[in-house]
């Protein structure tokens, strides 16, 4: 697991467990290319920056942020306040005033995941024409 930041049990709210289907994904020695989506967990940094970010800009909301699309402030979270291990999967507008950050959900990781290969593949894909 090279590179690959995971927050802690004190960084996460109570309780929180990651799906088995994220855990599993990040045991890989390559990480899924999904672009134009990204794991933020491949760089510490980004991690820290992005669960510091939520809880400043959205300090009532349990939200654990995993992943960033290129093209807006779109990140994808957790649920941070599901304790099942299998938390919907919100799509926030980071930067966007409390009340207004929502941009939908997924019911959970392996629907995110589903939904973020199929517009990888069509962002690729229309990339591809483009240089033709």
């Amino acid at each position: 697991m090279m590179g690959i930041y995971l927050y802690t049990k004190d960084e996460l709210p109570d309780g929180f467990k990651y799906p088995m289907d994220y855990a599993e994904i990040m045991s890989l020695e390559i990480i899924p290319d999904i672009e134009p989506w990204s794991f933020i967990c491949e760089f510490k940094e980004s991690s820290l920056f992005w669960m510091n970010e939520v809880k400043k800009q959205y300090p009532t909301r349990k939200l654990v942020p995993f992943a960033k699309v290129n093209y807006s402030d779109d990140i994808a979270c957790f649920d941070g306040e599901d304790t099942s291990g299998d938390p919907k999967v919100y799509y926030v507008h980071a930067f966007a005033s409390a009340g207004w950050e929502d941009r939908g959900y997924t019911d959970n990781f392996a629907e995110w995941l589903k939904m973020a290969c199929l517009e990888s593949t069509r962002y690729k894909e229309e990339r591809a024409e483009d240089e033709e």
